[in-house]
């Protein structure tokens, strides 16, 4: 069975994490992995060099994503918002606290951004930490994005399309999310290989991190990439 392709995402792009992002991008470069994909935070102080890098990046053929605005949530909202901040998200996802007119006001907010700053919109938006919160696909289907990432897999919503596509992530700063993370990794490279694609999520402190050499076979390894919605 041949190796399934890999969908590469960096996560978190935003000021305060570029000097990291650039230097991981670095390194996929030269790894040969391309296209890669940004998963871009719209809502900080982005300079005019900072946004001069972006638009290097889609020049070399790279795509951009919507992540959010501010990658930062709000006061939580219920049992459920206040156990993924614990055990999963650690207040990034801004999504949970928000009812679906908010949510589709952060997302269009998010859209708009790209081409205000010149730089071709994006496809793609992931809500941060895979958090959609409380929106319905329907409404998703009127916005101007045309993928959704979910946690477990791509929604297509020009065509009202689902599809599982097995995830790797190495964002591990516990005993506990070593053990979790590696576990799951194992189990969705094996599930890739009938899916055919892999998505490999990389965050700007991973390299600092706990998996931080599990990453980087991930990043030596030969494989074909391909972006999102190919």
């Amino acid at each position: 069975m041949a190796e399934p392709a890999w969908l590469v995402s960096v996560h978190d792009v935003m000021p305060e994490t570029l000097d990291r992002v650039r230097q991981i991008v670095a390194s996929l470069d030269a790894n040969g992995k391309r296209p890669l994909t940004l998963l871009v935070v719209p809502g900080a102080d982005w300079s005019a060099a900072d946004l001069g890098w972006l638009r290097e990046r889609q020049a070399r053929g790279d795509r951009l994503a919507g992540h959010g605005w501010v990658h930062r949530a709000g006061p939580p909202r219920g049992l459920y918002d206040r156990l993924h901040r614990r055990f999963f998200s650690r207040g990034v996802a801004e999504h949970l606290p928000l009812d679906s007119a908010a949510i589709e006001a952060l997302i269009g907010r998010c859209y708009d951004w790209f081409g205000d700053q010149g730089l071709e919109p994006p496809q793609l938006y992931v809500p941060p930490a895979w958090a959609m919160g409380r929106i319905s696909r329907k409404r998703l289907q009127a916005l101007p994005f045309s993928h959704y990432e979910m946690l477990s897999g791509i929604y297509d919503a020009g065509n009202d399309r689902f599809e599982r596509v097995p995830l790797v992530g190495f964002e591990a700063d516990t005993r506990f999310r070593v053990a979790s993370l590696r576990i799951a990794n194992a189990v969705n490279r094996a599930l890739a290989r009938f899916a055919g694609r892999l998505r490999v999520s990389i965050h700007p402190h991973d390299h600092e991190l706990l998996l931080r050499k599990d990453l980087e076979s991930y990043i030596g390894a030969s494989r074909e990439c391909l972006a999102y919605g190919a």
